[in-house]
């Protein structure tokens, strides 16, 4: 009733001949709404559930949801007025003002979901509460995704972590003292350069978005989706369509996915090629998702950074002692997993376990080679855990190709047979043997 109240009021300060000082008023009142205030009203409008019954069918339910996945719907507006960072105040007060007018949808879809809490215990009625009132693509879903991640993850990041020894503290290069003369240099610098303000505060938004603004990503499609389990948060498959790109690749030496000797080197070696450490001295953007490729054999084989299209027809020679190679990844179809949080040995082995097992039911793909997979990260270190963005790949390629292609070599087993035996075996062979995540396109 605040929220709609608040809401409603604020209309009158939205005229354009208004004081000045009376248009402030509601643009300091919607940055006071946080997540926080949102669960309020939803407890509270539960709360009137418990003393109500609310009588509805499966149809009618079914309806609701398909209703809150709407881009129009009170649970996409409410989410973006609060939470998108991108929405300025005039912009949050419009879209409050429209769920103001949903009131009785509002009151009604709680009641609803807490009838369901009420008769199925939280066990079973919590994925209806999820999908009705945090519906799939808004940020609070994703937020309650991240925070169960990081659950099993935080205590997995820090079981490895152990204090440094005296003879790796004693082996430390030391601080570099820090010069005043400098810092003042650089903020007055930023003081007077609008472009580096900019910059500046894209990054500081990037830290709360999923996805970072502002870095180039590889072009994909997405063909279809489908449910990776049966659970609320299990989150969704993605089979994506990728044209050719390039990018720059360096081994890891099979440690784990938070090892520094192998993870951090990897990275900086390809950020210093990235930024210009390399034999034509050319300085390129930074680009995103950084991805480490395993092999089948279950090792981490390679990190590898995306290099931008303009400069991926003719990219800079790597040096010769860095440990950089270039590499042409070929158009591929790979089922793509999103998960939140930080990624860490066990997150990555259920992402993959909970991958292949949805691949599987879905039945219509199947994996490359077996055993490998991608991990790929958006985000900067700084970005807040439970939004980073993280995916799990998987190439694979379509069975109903496959089995359409079996059933046109039967059909054609005759002429096959009168053709001469090297000619025959030299096509099994180009067909033979292409199973790895690089040359997929061929095969495909």
């Amino acid at each position: 009733l605040a929220l709609a109240q608040h809401a409603s009021s604020s209309s009158q300060f939205l005229a354009p001949r208004q004081a000045t000082a009376r248009r402030l008023v509601p643009v300091r009142l919607s940055r006071t709404l946080s997540m926080v205030q949102l669960v309020v009203i939803v407890v509270t409008l539960a709360s009137l559930a418990v003393t109500s019954g609310v009588a509805y069918s499966p149809e009618g339910l079914q309806r609701r949801l398909d209703k809150a996945k709407r881009p129009t719907s009170w649970q996409k507006r409410l989410d973006k007025a609060l939470l998108d960072v991108d929405k300025n105040p005039q912009q949050r007060i419009r879209l409050l003002q429209k769920v103001a007018g949903d009131g009785k949808k509002i009151v009604s879809d709680v009641r609803v979901a807490a009838a369901e809490v009420q008769e199925k215990g939280i066990g079973k009625g919590h994925p209806i509460l999820l999908d009705l009132l945090f519906p799939d693509g808004t940020t609070a879903r994703s937020d309650l995704e991240g925070l169960v991640a990081l659950r099993k993850q935080l205590p997995e990041l820090t079981k490895g972590l152990a204090p440094p020894t005296v003879e790796q503290l004693r082996a430390a290069a030391p601080a570099a003292p820090i010069d005043p003369t400098r810092v003042a240099r650089a903020l007055a610098d930023l003081a007077g350069d609008e472009r580096k303000q900019r910059e500046l505060l894209q990054e500081a938004k990037n830290a709360l978005r999923s996805t970072p603004k502002g870095l180039e990503t590889p072009k994909y499609r997405v063909l279809r989706s489908w449910r990776a389990g049966p659970g609320a948060l299990d989150g969704v498959v993605e089979l994506r369509s990728y044209p050719p790109f390039t990018v720059a690749r360096k081994g890891m030496g099979g440690a784990g996915f938070g090892a520094v000797e192998g993870g951090g080197a990897g990275f900086n070696a390809l950020a210093s090629y990235l930024f210009g450490d390399n034999a034509d001295g050319a300085a390129m953007a930074m680009t995103t998702p950084v991805g480490i490729d395993v092999s089948g054999g279950g090792a981490a084989s390679s990190m590898s950074f995306v290099l931008p299209r303009d400069a991926a027809r003719a990219p800079p020679r790597p040096n010769a002692d860095g440990g950089v190679a270039l590499d042409e990844v070929p158009a591929r179809i790979v089922a793509v997993k999103a998960f939140a949080g930080v990624v860490t040995d066990g997150e990555v082995r259920r992402q993959r376990d909970a991958l292949e097992a949805a691949i599987e039911a879905d039945g219509g793909t199947a994996p490359v080679e077996a055993g490998a997979f991608s991990v790929l990260q958006y985000n900067a270190p700084y970005a807040i855990p439970w939004r980073r963005r993280n995916e799990l790949a998987i190439v694979v390629s379509e069975v109903v190709a496959e089995e359409e292609a079996a059933s046109a070599g039967e059909a054609a087993a005759g002429d096959a047979e009168a053709a001469p035996a090297g000619e025959a075996a030299g096509e099994r062979e180009g067909r033979e043997g292409v199973s790895s995540w690089y040359d997929t396109g061929v095969r495909l």
